[in-house]
């Protein structure tokens, strides 16, 4: 008696089963669709005019001689990147001279200040905003890296509630390219030394870079 109900259980509780499986589809599909989320644009997306935001930036390249006997010495020179609408690219300066002497476990930065001195001071009354590489050909491998800081434009007091000051701040590790210098080039230094590009921008960006 026992096993005849047993076989009548199992068939009946798999069609229950089959039976709520399907309530649940109907129910699931009957009724408006609901409508989906628009979605939403990435972050960086946004497309602007200007190729720097307007605001103030400075650059530090700073440099350090790892070295425990060795004295390094550093050739140094700077160039504007300018827009390719302008037609033609910016000349690179002159190096520095004399050249920089960095002793055994030395360090030393180049900032703005050093840049401008680099390219003349005409370039900066003209501009008020310049960004390009600095290039430093080095004797011996230095440890550098560059520092950049930009902070947005000073906006008045319940102008915008949504502005939010404060300085942002990024450090970037220069890696150094190995080069076998000629007696024909810029920089007197025949034979193997280490070149270091970084990019840099220095003033106020009131529109576009």
């Amino acid at each position: 008696m026992s096993t005849i109900r047993h076989g009548k259980i199992v068939p009946t509780c798999a069609a229950l089963a089959v039976a709520a499986l399907l309530v649940t589809l109907v129910l699931t599909h009957i009724g408006r669709a609901k409508p989906r989320p628009a979605p939403q644009p990435q972050a960086g997306t946004v497309v602007t005019d200007w190729a720097i935001r307007p605001g103030t930036y400075a650059t530090g390249i700073n440099i350090h001689n790892p070295s425990l006997s060795a004295t390094v010495t550093l050739h140094k020179r700077a160039v504007v990147a300018l827009s390719e609408t302008a037609g033609t690219g910016s000349p690179p300066s002159a190096f520095q001279t004399p050249p920089y002497s960095l002793g055994p476990g030395y360090a030393v930065e180049v900032d703005c200040s050093d840049i401008l001195g680099l390219l003349g001071s005409t370039l900066v009354l003209s501009t008020g905003f310049i960004k390009g590489y600095v290039t430093i050909v080095a004797t011996g491998q230095l440890d550098a890296v560059g520092v950049y800081t930009a902070e947005p434009p000073v906006v008045p007091a319940n102008s915008n509630p949504s502005y939010i000051p404060g300085i942002a701040l990024e450090m970037l590790n220069i890696a150094p390219r190995i080069e076998f210098l000629g007696p024909a080039t810029a920089v007197a230094v025949p034979g193997t030394v280490y070149e270091y590009s970084a990019k840099f921008l220095c003033g106020n960006s009131a529109s576009s870079g």
